[in-house]
This record gives C-alpha cells, structure tokens and sequence, in this order.
C-alpha cells in the first residue's frame, strides 16, 4: 500500500479535481484499495470491470465489460500506466485522450471508437490477478469438468488469434486452407491408395506428436478402410488433389476422440496438422 501511495503521490499536478497526472495526458485517481501487493507481469491475466464513457455521459456510454486480458496485449497507452499502478481488487479513475485506449484489444470491433481528440473517462477495477500457475490450475479444472466445451473453446481462442483466413468444412469444428497447384483435379475415391506426408502437433502448445518424417518418410493407407487413421486425414485427403497442400485444424472428434494417445495427447485435444497429397493410386477403377 505504501508503494502505490508513493508512486501515485509522485504523479504531477492535474487540471482534474483530485486527479493526479501519471503520465502526459494520462490522469488517475484512485478509489479503493484491494487485497493484492502484486503488480502484474506481462506473464499474467488479468479480470478486469471497465466502464468508458465521454465527459458528462452516463459511465460505461461508450463502452463497458468485466472479462480476462492478457497483461501483454494491455500493455499500450493509458493502460500501461493503469498497470504500473494497480493491485488486484484496486479501483481507479482515468481521463485520458480516446487516442490512448487501445480499442480493439479491449474488444470495442462492432462500433467505431470515438475521435482520437476525444477526452474518456475510464473506471477500471481490477477484479482478479491471475499468475501463469493460476491459469493452468483453471484451466485442469474446466477441462476436467467439461472436457468437449473446453476443446471448444480452445479451438475458437486460437483461431481469434491466428491472423490467416481459414474455411469451414461444413458445420464441424474443422477448418482447412488448401494451398498449391494440383497435379490432377479427380478427387479421391474409396479403395484408392493414399501416400500423402503430414505432421500433427497439439493446438495448444504446438508440440508435434505425429510425424511419419521421423520415422521413414511418406504414409500410405487405402482411403476408406475403417481404423486406419484418423477421421480428421480421410477428411483432410477428401479436400486435396493430387499434389496440393493443407493445413487443417481437427477437433476431438477427428483427431483422436476421448481416448487421445496415452503419454502424448490427453483425451479430448484438437490438433493442427500439415498434409501433403503425394501420390493417389487408382485401385478403385482397377
């Protein structure tokens, strides 16, 4: 507490009644004090309630939420001076210039945010500071509880950050990008000998668990006979050609499903795979 006093009483004088100037054009005021004697680190997530809004509007106007952040994606603008000064159950007070709010980061995508010379009045509490270890202790008891809502959710979370376009294979949960020129357009047919190369890695971590490289190269199968991959490779070989290259990202269910592999992938786990369509052997016309 003596720490945040002396650094707020540190900040310079504010043309705001009981605010002090943290930064240029960033004034704060603090509300309350919480329990936490931790600042956050760009490791952490953090909860926080915000509520925007111009001077003289009603508070939230512009904007309002309480959801978790990663404190390295909030660390722009006035909110990085927000950061340096808050402990979790803290609550503060900010007028700073709209130009300084990072927007999209705080989730403002459906609205234009107001003019960069706009003056905001920002009231931020920080509800909860959440350590690395925190998270992963969270994160076991969701996937414990529910494990298919918490591949779900996993899934989209890495899709809201992936920054390439990626499209729906139907209503499922898996997506593809095709990319190459194909060395023949016929599709593949069931009896049809597969040799394709391919590499599977976990989607939350990125650890491959499933290269044929390692162990001799290419990987051949006959495309339709039960069990013998994955359902997510037969789906993946269907939407290439001859030639062609794709990323396809499996959810449970056409990857390795409820038993997952013991000692590599946990039940219930998508992953991201590369596939290359080396050859397509033509025994089904045969």
């Amino acid at each position: 507490m003596l720490l945040l006093v002396s650094v707020l009483f540190a900040c310079g004088r504010s043309p705001y009644a009981g605010f002090d100037e943290a930064e240029d054009d960033v004034h704060v005021k603090l509300h309350a004090l919480g329990d936490g004697d931790v600042l956050a680190q760009d490791s952490d997530h953090v909860v926080l309630h915000l509520r925007i809004a111009r001077i003289k509007e009603d508070a939230g106007s512009l904007f309002s939420t309480e959801r978790t952040y990663r404190v390295t994606d909030l660390r722009q603008g006035a909110l990085a001076v927000v950061l340096d000064r808050m402990h979790a159950g803290d609550s503060m007070s900010v007028f700073t210039p709209a130009s300084l709010i990072p927007w999209s980061v705080l989730g403002l995508v459906q609205e234009a945010p107001p003019s960069d010379t706009t003056t905001v009045r920002m009231e931020i509490r920080m509800v909860d500071l959440l350590s690395p270890a925190m998270l992963r202790a969270e994160e076991e008891r969701q996937r414990a509880l529910d494990p298919t809502g918490y591949a779900t959710r996993l899934l989209k979370a890495w899709l809201d950050r992936d920054t390439t376009e990626w499209t729906r294979w139907g209503t499922s949960e898996l997506y593809y990008q095709l990319t190459g020129e194909p060395r023949d357009t016929n599709a593949v047919r069931k009896g049809d000998l597969v040799i394709i190369e391919h590499r599977g890695a976990r989607l939350e971590d990125g650890k491959v668990v499933d290269d044929p490289a390692r162990s001799g190269g290419a990987f051949s199968w006959v495309y339709g006979d039960p069990d013998q991959v994955i359902n997510g490779l037969e789906v993946a070989v269907s939407l290439l050609r001859e030639g062609r290259s794709g990323r396809f990202i499996f959810p449970p269910e056409y990857a390795f499903g409820s038993a997952g592999v013991p000692g590599l992938v946990d039940p219930f786990t998508p992953m991201i795979y590369e596939v290359r369509s080396v050859r397509f052997e033509r025994r089904s016309s045969l």
